[in-house]
């Protein structure tokens, strides 16, 4: 009897748009019958992902990721089973049967929930506090001085908390949720005792902005301070939980993402007010990174809705340093990069409150490349007048240089730099060459280590599976030439074979459609989803298929020889069998098949 859970697992997949959701994080272009673009799970310039609407399978030919949908985002998100399960129920509205999953995979997605619940909640409380209360008046008085409106307000949940140690411990109280469960909510922190010392609310007095992921759910909460004479620091964010991580999360990407597909490319800005000014003036593309430099994370997160980022600074030093850090990430993700640099006193929501937003997109249409930017930040710094300042800006505008991957790019970036500075093109070259960082080629291929890859007999092992995969010979056909899992003898294969002919003993047939689910080592799913996406080239099929047949009863035979010489050597010459194996080793032999 199949498990529920399995059987709607199954019918999730088969029922997911594989193109639709993997376009939510990699740019596909249709290429035959088949969707290819930039691999997620590795560096790459050249598209070597691979998706087949038809087989409903990925692969990347460059390191070998595949799978189904599910897969996908289990390796994309590093989502459990089950948590990539509800994301793709969702959004077929659907729910889930209940399961009973392992003890650990359970207690992990009921304590992502609960905190998710307990956030949510929380949110709605300062909602109201802001709105309905006499202690939220000075916090509304804030936000209209920034000209925020309460659509705004209501839109994205803004609120406020009591200048208390307990208020929200107490709200939770009476909802049955434990001060242990808000400290784990990252909404309460134990006193300086330890947990035997009672908790404490973490935000006091302060304007509160709920933090959503992608999907909408509150996850946690920033918070800013009203009185700018406290000795609080101004911003504080939840400390991290099992739902959030600051490194991993956006302001305002759950609101903004449609708008980025739609506009083409990502405003980046760095507060709660500058994100939230310029959403409601129109420019609805943009998010706010949370008082940190931007991760690798940020990158792959902003990666799944645009490749063309603009960050808006002003010329504040440790702005431009934060985005020096980033840019390598953004190149490693083939994202291209614009710098939009405010005029001096200016911040993003200043600035579009005294010029208006229409001035601001001007001046984004206006933007440079980072690549241009950074050469022009590092001529600014030095003294190019003299000639150590020269040498100073050519060695850290070479480094710069180095990082472009685009040969053309690169070469007319060395053009501009040359008349920038006034020296010959060759000798930037000349010292640019040893600094270029060059990859290297070639993949890894799906044999077992310790074996030869042109080894003929793996080769015909593969070729078989592949030949089952795409639907060019039947399992009646493969039975037929008395072929069994023990045949295939390649440690990876052989666990393919395994799994293949016991799906075909149970159900009467090979559901290829089923056979990634059926496989549950990620290694496995990787060279399957290589024989679904492999095209098989061959005049005749059959001779193709009868070919690897011989090699592996060939094979088969062989080891059958090696056998019988061992038992020959070892009996005496008066033995009785003796004479008997010597016929079946001559037999053997005769049919000249090794």
């Amino acid at each position: 009897m199949k498990h529920p859970v399995r059987e709607t697992a199954q019918q999730l997949i088969q029922d997911a748009d594989i193109i639709e959701i993997i376009s939510e994080f990699v740019t596909l272009t249709k290429a035959g019958k088949e969707y290819k673009g930039l691999c997620p799970f590795h560096t790459e310039k050249t598209p070597s992902f691979t998706v087949n609407p038809a087989k409903k399978v990925f692969y990347c030919f460059g390191c070998g990721a595949g799978g189904d949908v599910l897969s996908f985002l289990r390796r994309y998100e590093d989502w459990s089973f089950m948590e990539s399960l509800e994301f793709l129920a969702k959004r077929q509205g659907l729910s889930l049967p209940k399961y009973e999953s392992s003890f650990s995979d359970n207690k992990k997605n009921r304590e992502k929930e609960i905190i998710i619940q307990i956030n949510e909640s929380a949110a709605r409380y300062f909602h109201n506090l802001l709105l309905e209360s006499i202690v939220g008046r000075d916090a509304l008085k804030y936000l209209d001085s920034r000209k925020l409106s309460s659509e705004t307000i209501k839109e994205f949940c803004l609120g406020y908390s009591k200048n208390s140690w307990k208020d929200l411990l107490l709200f939770l109280e009476r909802k049955n949720i434990s001060p242990l469960k808000a400290v784990d909510a990252g909404l309460a922190s134990f006193r300086q005792g330890g947990a035997g010392s009672g908790c404490y609310d973490r935000f006091r007095g302060r304007l509160i902005f709920p933090l959503y992921n992608e999907y909408g759910q509150i996850i946690a909460m920033g918070g800013r301070k009203i009185k700018e004479s406290s000795t609080e620091p101004k911003y504080l964010n939840s400390s991290e939980t099992r739902a959030y991580s600051k490194s991993k999360c956006l302001y305002g990407l759950y609101q903004a993402k449609q708008f980025i597909r739609s506009c083409g490319y990502a405003l980046v800005v760095e507060g709660y007010i500058d994100f939230l000014s310029l959403f409601q003036n129109g420019l609805k593309n943009t998010v706010a990174t949370l008082g940190t430099a931007l991760t690798f994370d940020h990158v792959k997160l902003l990666g799944r809705y645009t490749k063309k980022v603009v960050f808006i600074y002003d010329a504040d030093p440790a702005g431009i340093s934060a985005m020096l850090r980033g840019l390598n990430m953004f190149q490693e993700q083939n994202i291209e990069v614009q710098i939009l640099l405010l005029p001096s006193g200016f911040d993003p929501d200043t600035f579009i409150y005294q010029y208006g937003p229409e001035v601001l997109k001007e001046r984004i249409e206006k933007s440079i490349s980072a690549i241009e930017f950074l050469i022009n930040q590092s001529i600014q710094r030095n003294n190019i007048s003299t000639i150590e300042g020269k040498a100073k800006a050519v060695k850290e505008i070479l480094q710069i240089l180095s990082q472009i991957s685009d040969p053309l790019i690169r070469m007319e970036y060395i053009k501009m730099v040359a008349n920038l500075l006034d020296v010959r093109e060759e000798i930037l070259l000349d010292e640019l060459r040893p600094k270029i960082q060059r990859e290297g080629k070639g993949s890894q291929g799906f044999y077992d280590k310790d074996t030869d890859q042109s080894n003929a007999e793996q080769m015909a092992e593969q070729m078989l599976l592949r030949l089952l995969c795409h639907g060019d010979i039947s399992m009646e056909e493969l039975a037929a030439e008395s072929i069994a899992p023990e045949d295939f003898q390649s440690e990876l294969i052989h666990e393919i074979a395994k799994i293949v002919f016991l799906m075909w003993r149970e159900e009467g047939k090979l559901k290829r459609e089923e056979l990634l689910f059926a496989i549950k080592d990620e290694k496995l799913k990787e060279m399957v989803s290589n024989f679904f996406c492999m095209e098989i080239i061959s005049e005749d099929i059959e001779r193709e298929f009868q070919d690897c047949v011989a090699k592996l009863n060939s094979r088969k035979l062989g080891n059958k020889l090696n056998l019988l010489q061992n038992l020959i050597k070892s009996r005496q010459h008066d033995d009785p069998e003796l004479n008997l194996l010597l016929k079946e080793y001559s037999e053997i032999k005769k049919k000249n098949l090794v």
